[in-house]
């Protein structure tokens, strides 16, 4: 995932933001922990939600404890004691920026040729450990990026064959080790939040992809005008819409014992805050900052 799954802190609770920072932080302790601490440059809130669904469905609860970072000890912290799940999240996080940066590697543009270049011997040697200790999640990005790959090879890949591959994966690393009764649900949501991430970073990146003349399965979308930036707006947000209210309909039917409102929260407000900060600039304005009322 790339940075538009995070939760709308203005609609949060106080003790809900302070459990999300604490899963947050709970990760990068766990990427530290098992990968050196540059392995925390990696770390993004993405992948904490990964860790959140994981311990929403999970059959017991978790306990938090104050804690403090290291980069900044003045500041209290909770930290989880769920370390089996953060430890599962870090070793798939390590495996998807791997394989990300091998992508990286055929990339059309020289700067991030370059940047991968420069951090795929690190970025292998942590992969050895994540793909020894997690070969699940292993196996599943693996096959991931070899469907992506034929994807994108193949001529006239429409948006649903794109978003496919990346889906399937973010569905099974959700609902790797999770109650039986629970993975059903799990895997749609992951599913629908994969794929609703791959349609908005592919509007994002359009216009650099039609530059470059890299792979993006929105290339045919007309942005040449400001009527046609509009109704591209329109198309892509259609998408998204229908992708959104079935990874809600999925998280309805996961009836997660816990964390329901934090992960609404970021299904809902926060997905619709990173649709509106990137279709803005084919809408013709600013973002506009999402309404909240206080009665």
């Amino acid at each position: 995932m790339l940075g538009y799954v995070r939760a709308f802190k203005p609609e949060l609770k106080l003790r809900d933001y302070e459990l999300y920072r604490g899963v947050y932080c709970s990760l990068c302790k766990a990427l530290g922990r098992r990968y050196t601490p540059l392995a925390q440059l990696f770390l993004s809130y993405d992948f904490a939600l990964a860790a959140l669904v994981r311990l929403a469905a999970a059959e017991s609860g978790c306990s938090f404890a104050q804690s403090r970072c290291p980069y900044r000890p003045a500041k209290k912290c909770l930290k989880c004691e769920a370390t089996g799940v953060f430890n599962a999240c870090a070793d798939a996080l390590i495996i998807t920026v791997y394989y990300k940066v091998i992508d990286d590697l055929h990339d059309p543009g020289f700067l991030s040729r370059l940047a991968a270049a420069l951090l795929f011997p690190l970025v292998s040697l942590m992969h050895r450990r994540a793909a020894k200790a997690a070969p699940a999640a292993e196996r599943a990005v693996a096959e991931a990026m070899r469907r992506q790959r034929e994807a994108e090879q193949a001529p006239q890949t429409g948006i649903d064959a794109a978003a496919d591959a990346s889906a399937q994966a973010l569905g099974t690393l959700f609902s790797l080790d999770a109650p039986v009764e629970k993975q059903a649900a799990l895997r749609d949501l992951g599913y629908m939040i994969g794929r609703f991430v791959y349609i908005l970073d592919a509007a994002d990146d359009l216009e650099r992809d039609l530059k470059k003349g890299g792979f993006n399965p929105l290339a045919d979308a007309q942005i040449d005008t400001p009527q046609a930036r509009r109704a591209f707006a329109a198309r892509v947000r259609g998408m998204l819409n229908l992708t959104q209210h079935a990874a809600l309909e999925a998280l309805d039917a996961l009836q997660a014992p816990r964390f329901g409102e934090l992960l609404e929260n970021i299904v809902s407000d926060g997905l619709d805050q990173s649709a509106a900060r990137v279709l803005a600039k084919y809408e013709g304005g600013a973002q506009k900052p999402k309404r909240f009322t206080v009665e």
